[in-house]
């Protein structure tokens, strides 16, 4: 049987799912014990930084202050979302100089760890390895490999060197190569006791099944709107710029502060939208040289940009979709409403449903490596005619 206050409460590593009610509840439950017990818990209280996501944050400083954190968490949520935030947090939470279980992210430690200059924490992702690569190698890898996982966990059988627990952060574990994340498994059945690995991912279901059963998960969903715009006024950012920002983030806190923060980026944004009205309009020539250029870009190892470019793309499609349902949801473009309404009478419900599909399937399929100028072909010649 576990040892800790919370023993008996505290959810297995190999628990199927640990939903944000299940953490929620075991949280109380663990919160009621120890102040049943005498131990002060109302100062673990600030959020670690973070917008939202207070009841992971709480859920994990419990589980430090238990001794009973896990020794593998699979942080999921769309980017932006905050889940790396997290992640070098906690890194910092249990290495923190001050031994509260919250991170004061003003010690030595607290700083060389922000800084990525920490040797008790060693962290990977597909940007780490396209840094190492050598010539233009980088802009054309999928997927993490694993010489990338070899490297990174390659002395994780020594103990810490100066803190009290070494943390092993990996984000974009979805795109685990088969051999990486089997080498990535080899570990995760036996831990060493003083290490924590911490995966970051989009979406758990993209991880290898066998993974996510050997991690606790905790999931980060988007956070509220006025949430968010309250955070940016914090900032010295003024009302109205924090309202729209927030709406256009669609609930990830990090594309907030970087719309509030990069006004050319909001320009650059208002020009896609643009492009995007535009785009069913044009002829058949031009839909095709429209084509080639984000294919040469995407080739180039702009990815990310056209990945940006078709979440855009969704969001402006929701918004279309819920206008033209009648249903009045919270829309995402509240500073264009004029348009999307005029879109929404134009397509109607079925193009516009129809589409959104077109646009996730589009994602999913340069993900996995289809050819990006026929797949973008086909989706532009399946945009909706507004009309």
């Amino acid at each position: 049987m576990r040892s800790g206050l919370c023993a008996e409460r505290c959810p297995s590593r190999y628990d199927a799912d640990c939903t944000e009610q299940f953490l929620r509840v075991w949280w109380h439950q663990c919160r009621r014990r120890l102040s049943a017990l005498g131990v002060g818990v109302t100062e673990i209280g600030h959020n670690w930084g973070l917008v939202g996501h207070a009841w992971a944050v709480d859920f994990l400083t419990h589980a430090i202050v238990s001794n009973q954190h896990a020794h593998a968490y699979l942080l999921s949520g769309p980017r932006h979302v905050g889940k790396n935030l997290l992640a070098l947090r906690l890194a910092q939470a249990l290495n923190c100089e001050q031994q509260t279980a919250n991170p004061c992210g003003t010690c030595r430690t607290c700083k060389r760890i922000v800084k990525n200059n920490y040797p008790d924490v060693r962290i990977a992702s597909m940007a780490t390895q396209a840094a190492a690569a050598k010539g233009d190698e980088g802009t054309r890898q999928r997927d993490l490999r694993i010489d990338t996982v070899r490297t990174w966990l390659a002395d994780i059988t020594l103990r810490p060197y100066e803190g009290r627990r070494r943390v092993f952060i990996l984000d974009d574990v979805e795109r685990l190569t088969d051999g990486a994340a089997n080498a990535m498994l080899k570990v995760l059945e036996e831990p060493p006791p003083y290490a924590t690995i911490l995966l970051v991912a989009h979406t758990a279901g993209d991880v290898m099944a066998t993974i996510v059963s050997r991690c606790q998960r905790i999931k980060l969903r988007p956070v509220e709107r006025p949430a968010i715009a309250d955070w940016l006024v914090a900032q010295s950012y003024d009302a109205p710029d924090a309202e729209r920002c927030a709406a256009w983030s669609d609930g990830m806190p990090g594309l907030a502060l970087r719309y509030a923060a990069n006004p050319d980026e909001s320009t650059a944004i208002q020009q896609q939208l643009d492009e995007l009205l535009g785009l069913s309009q044009r002829s058949f020539s031009e839909c095709v040289k429209w084509v080639e250029e984000r294919n040469k870009a995407f080739r180039a190892g702009e990815q990310n940009d056209i990945y940006a470019m078709l979440t855009l793309w969704q969001r402006w499609w929701r918004d279309v979709l819920v206008t033209a349902a009648g249903t009045h949801g919270q829309l995402t473009w509240v500073d264009r409403q004029a348009d999307v309404v005029r879109v929404a009478r134009g397509t109607g419900v079925e193009a516009a449903a129809h589409f959104l599909h077109d646009l996730a399937l589009a994602t999913k399929q340069l993900r996995e490596n289809a050819n990006p100028q026929l797949v973008l072909e086909h989706l532009v010649l399946r945009l909706p005619d507004r009309r």
